[in-house]
């Protein structure tokens, strides 16, 4: 079987969370969901490539692929709450639609962020 990026991206995980902390020589990070992946740079633009780096190295995404499988960002705390209400619509509709009342709290707001 050839494996292209399709096959390399299906690989990695979709969300990651990962600590990072300040020391001497700059920045570093542990990526919280895979074992003994860890990275550091002098700042957090470059954080990002070397996290996105050695997620890449730790599933062996060939060079080629590299740039084709996606990458890592930061997201916003109203990014993670739009996501969490798409998430719960889809809920109701699941129920609604396999017969089942439901009942929501609704709350009002002046926007919703996306």
């Amino acid at each position: 079987m050839e494996k292209d990026a399709k096959y390399y991206a299906s690989l990695l995980p979709q969300r990651l969370s990962v600590k990072i902390e300040k020391d001497d020589n700059g920045l570093w990070a542990r990526v919280n969901e895979l074992s003994h992946c860890y990275t550091q740079a002098a700042n957090a633009t470059e954080l990002i490539e070397m996290i996105n780096d050695a997620v890449q190295t730790h599933f062996e995404i060939p060079e080629s692929f590299k740039k084709d499988v996606g990458y890592y960002i930061p997201l916003s705390d109203e990014h993670v709450k739009v996501e969490e209400m798409f998430r719960k619509l889809i809920e109701i509709e699941q129920r609604v639609s396999a017969g089942f009342d439901v009942e929501e709290t609704l709350n009002l707001s002046n926007s919703v962020l996306c």
